[in-house]
């Protein structure tokens, strides 16, 4: 719970950034999984998310 909330809370923020800038992002795994996760709630609102090996 304490993670969805937090993943919840930083996407807004995120959004903001991404809409000045090319912008790389490093979060902790546990925040990337999931339909709650960063990347699903980004899917979500309209981003393409490309990871990087």
């Amino acid at each position: 719970m304490l993670l969805d909330k937090r993943n919840s809370n930083w996407v807004p923020a995120i959004q903001q950034i991404i809409g000045k800038k090319s912008v790389f992002f490093a979060v902790g795994a546990l925040h990337l999984a999931g339909p709650k996760g960063v990347l699903a709630q980004l899917k979500a609102a309209g981003y393409k998310v490309t990871p990087v090996q």
